[in-house]
């Protein structure tokens, strides 16, 4: 299992792998938290932004889209000497776009769910990876996604981040063909 959750013995990122990664997520806020995550560890280590996920969340009013939509520039002056989060103006400026990205979405679409599961016809897309090096961090999808996804003003969102995005949220399974969680995440 090492090799499938990269090399890591963090007992945070092991719990990660084990009990979130990977499995698919329905659930249109929580997509929208993941995704808004993804584009902080732009540049840093998903560990990072893992073990600050729980001051993201007092931050951004537990990323209720509609009240971080309502952000404004002081909003994020007082997030840049926010404990634990990163201090990244433009990265907690992103947030704020993203979740007015997200109520467009939500009104073209049945939902921001329906929306990103769209990209792979609503069904998990087995990576089929044997080992590591097998592994991508880029394809067509990310990047058709990524571009739609700028269309409604979401920002730090490149195609490889999304891509990142798709394995987490269980769009991809990317899990080594011998990693015990594989099978789980075909739920």
């Amino acid at each position: 299992m090492k090799s499938c959750a990269f090399n890591t013995n963090d007992p945070v990122y092991l719990d990660y792998h084990d009990k979130v990664w990977g499995r698919p997520l329905y659930d249109s806020r929580a997509l929208f938290e993941l995704l808004a995550l993804e584009s902080q560890h732009a540049g840093l280590s998903w560990l990072t932004i893992l073990k600050k996920k729980a001051s993201y969340e007092r931050a951004f009013h537990n990323f209720d889209p509609q009240r971080i939509s309502q952000m404004t520039s002081n909003d994020i002056d007082r997030l840049m000497n926010f404990p634990d989060i990163i201090h990244h103006r433009k990265k907690l400026e992103a947030i704020v776009s993203q979740a007015k990205g997200y109520l467009k979405i939500e009104e073209s679409y049945e939902s921001f769910s329906r929306f990103l599961w769209s990209y792979v016809n609503y069904q998990p897309i087995d990576m089929g990876y044997k080992k590591a090096s097998d592994r991508i961090t880029i394809d067509k999808r990310a990047e058709k996604l990524s571009a739609d996804l700028k269309s409604y003003g979401f920002k730090f969102l490149g195609p490889t981040t999304v891509f990142s995005f798709m394995e987490a949220a269980g769009l991809y399974n990317g899990h080594l063909e011998d990693c015990p969680v594989k099978f789980k995440c075909h739920i």
